[in-house]
């Protein structure tokens, strides 16, 4: 009996301020938001919340695939935005939009798109 004892490798993930005003922010993600990738998607988009801007889009339409850890990311980042203020949309994938509903986070999170 044979086993693949191989990793699976993970899409190239990055965070990109993709467009930003004087009160509002648009965040690119690409990638997979997984285990490896979820600390430093969370830090990254808690960096640019600290600029204050009212107003943030996470744009995740170029995620192919997000776990429980990017999910409860996207959890603490809600709360985060909740606590200050700041109106959170997150434009998900069909795959991130999936997770979301299958976990019943849709009434959590505000989605765009």
């Amino acid at each position: 009996m044979a086993f693949n004892t191989g990793t699976a490798q993970s899409a190239p993930f990055a965070v990109i301020e993709a467009d930003r005003s004087d009160d509002a922010v648009v965040v690119e993600v690409t990638g997979d938001i997984d285990i490896s990738s979820s600390p430093r998607f969370h830090a990254k988009i808690l960096e640019l919340l600290e600029r204050g801007p009212a107003t943030v889009v996470i744009d995740l339409t170029g995620v192919g695939f997000c776990d429980s850890s990017g999910l409860s990311g996207l959890l603490r980042l809600h709360r985060y935005c909740t606590e200050s203020g700041i109106d959170l949309s997150i434009a998900p994938s069909k795959v991130v939009r999936r997770a979301i509903e299958l976990t019943g986070l849709s009434s959590t999170l505000k989605l765009a798109g």
